[in-house]
């Protein structure tokens, strides 16, 4: 959907996500129509805790004790090195990162420093409280610092990002050319701007040009494409099949969350829902097609948003039994 669709349904968009961050009524049950089937009891593994869509905020904390199992050290650069073997990634987000940087500076010559990866309970606790103490309210400083247990840092899918231009951690990184390429190419490795200007009362906090977050290529792309948060996003993704979230390209489902997070009901989730295995890549190429970019064919958009080798043919293995041309004498 254009942007200047959604723009005139930012209300709308708000209303609907700010459930996901502070309590009130469910919206979505007052304005969205009818869907096919109830969403399941059970989310899709992609939105639950370990998926790339998890969602975390003040309204949906996490555990002290929690700890992604595939942590590693991204091979990108930092601005001191003391600070290198200190940042840590989820291995998707981290090789993701590493893509990203490299274009930076291959494509545009800039250069990127990872500041601020993962982040335990305990290290996000004493920065809350530093943060308290600094202001002199916890309602100021969680503008700027989440409380333990809502961070995204602990989820491993999040990064602060810096430039020589710009050392510091504030809003003057969004007008840095380097914070500019990220703002507008992130999305290309899976990562989006995850509090932007105008979305503080949905997200519950100011801008933060320098803070991305790993969601995968094809949700990414979707998000900067509608341009709305992720609580907006998720709402309405909530209620998607799960083999669409898992397997659905980028056109898809911004076709599909844009009209669902402005209230309406995409003709298209009525043939996606229910689909047995054997049916799902058919109705995915199905419902994709009237979103498909003109000049842009459905594998193109799948090779885009879920970027694997091409296959290659393999070693020629020559099956036939070995013959010579003399006979066997014996001896």
């Amino acid at each position: 959907m254009a942007r200047s669709r959604l723009s005139v349904k930012r209300v709308a968009l708000a209303a609907l996500a700010a459930c996901l961050v502070f309590p009130c009524f469910s919206v979505a049950a007052q304005t969205a129509a009818p869907l096919p089937s109830p969403p399941p009891a059970e989310p899709p593994a992609i939105l639950a805790l370990g998926g790339d869509l998890f969602l975390i905020n003040r309204a949906h904390r996490i555990s002290k004790t929690y700890e992604p199992d595939d942590l590693v050290t991204p091979e990108v650069g930092t601005r001191k090195a003391s600070l290198k073997d200190r940042i840590l990634m989820r291995k998707a987000a981290a090789t993701a990162l590493e893509d990203m940087f490299r274009a930076a500076f291959q494509e545009a010559g800039h250069t990127l420093f990872a500041a601020s990866g993962y982040r335990s309970f305990g290290i996000q606790q004493i920065l809350y409280n530093s943060k308290v103490q600094e202001v002199g309210s916890r309602e100021k400083a969680e503008r700027r610092v989440a409380p333990p247990g809502s961070s995204e840092h602990q989820l491993g899918l999040a990064m602060d990002v810096q430039a020589p231009s710009e050392l510091n951690l504030n809003t003057n990184f969004g007008s840095t050319e380097e914070g500019k390429w990220v703002a507008q190419n992130a999305h290309r490795f899976g990562f989006i701007l995850r509090y932007k200007e105008g979305w503080r009362e949905v997200t519950g906090y100011s801008a933060e040009p320098w803070h991305i977050r790993y969601v995968g290529i094809a949700h990414a792309t979707a998000i900067f494409q509608l341009d709305i948060p992720m609580e907006t996003y998720v709402a309405a993704a909530a209620l998607l099949p799960g083999y669409v979230l898992t397997g659905g390209s980028h056109p898809l489902l911004a076709g599909l969350i844009g009209p669902m997070a402005a209230g309406e009901t995409p003709e298209a989730l009525r043939s996606l829902a229910g689909a047995k295995a054997a049916e799902r890549e058919e109705r995915l190429r199905a419902a994709t097609a009237p979103y498909l970019p003109e000049g842009t064919s459905y594998e193109q958009a799948l090779w885009y948003a879920y970027p694997t080798p091409r296959p290659t043919a393999g070693p020629r293995v020559d099956m036939d039994e070995e013959t010579s041309l003399y006979p066997d004498t014996g001896g």
